[in-house]
């Protein structure tokens, strides 16, 4: 029986980056399908069930962001892995990548050899985990428990719940939560969580006036010295000079 290509979905609005994905595409073995805005992505996702996925981030309407979240929330998509391309190169725009969803980052310009490189190496690591493959943490359990964990560690970012609690609210234990977060989003639950808490600091510093200590306590930290060490660690910069530098017209 002849072995089905992997499937590759490439959503994004503008014509010339998908001609060059599909040229640096034109000798690899892959069954290609392209959307040009999210609407259409988010149906031939559902429809085509690709093995993965490149998503442009900025698009008109609903951008790139958004519609990862949408296809991470929703049990058909959930686990597909998701890779962005973006010409936004700042480890915010990252962080806010990672944070909707995505296993990968590409950042423009492309190269042929960077593209193929890193969709090989997702679909490798799709094929391990195919059931074919006897793997036991395979779609149907991570469709189910990536979402719910997902959208529980947001809910709850000010007193973020122990993994082994979160384990047993999913219905499974803490090994098994911890092999699906490694599998589907390349990291484990804690780092999740880290990440996540850095992009909400980032949202609030540059949104709102809250004062640096509320700003930890709302994502979760005990005290603002943990929170600005933790904050710069990942930004490169504490807390309140991030927030000056949002705050200037220049700023992106």
């Amino acid at each position: 029986m002849e072995t089905p290509l992997p499937r590759l979905l490439i959503i994004d609005d503008q014509p010339d980056t998908i001609a060059l994905l599909l040229a640096y595409l034109n000798d690899f073995s892959i069954d290609i399908s392209v959307a040009s805005n999210s609407g259409e992505g988010l149906q031939k996702a559902l429809s085509d069930k690709p093995d993965i996925i490149f998503l442009d981030v900025v698009m008109p309407g609903v951008d790139g962001l958004k519609l990862c979240k949408q296809l991470k929330l929703n049990p058909l998509t959930a686990a597909i892995p998701v890779i962005f391309l973006s010409g936004r190169v700042e480890l915010h725009d990252k962080l806010l990548g990672f944070s909707a969803g995505c296993v990968d980052y590409i950042t423009k310009p492309y190269s042929e050899a960077e593209v193929v490189a890193r969709l090989t190496a997702h679909l490798s690591h799709v094929k391990r985990l195919s059931p074919a493959n006897g793997d036991h943490n395979g779609p149907d359990i991570a469709d189910k428990i990536i979402p719910q964990a997902l959208q529980y560690l947001k809910d709850n970012l000010a007193e973020p719940p122990r993994v082994i609690a979160l384990a047993h609210l999913l219905g499974t234990n803490e090994r098994k939560l911890t092999d699906i977060f490694r599998e589907q989003l390349g990291m484990t639950v804690y780092e999740y969580q880290a990440q996540l808490r850095i992009e909400q600091a980032c949202q609030l510093l540059a949104d709102s006036n809250l004062p640096v200590k509320q700003v930890a306590i709302q994502c979760g930290y005990k005290n603002a010295g943990d929170f600005s060490r933790a904050f710069r660690r990942r930004m490169g910069a504490n807390p309140l000079d991030y927030r000056f530098n949002k705050s200037q017209p220049d700023a992106p």
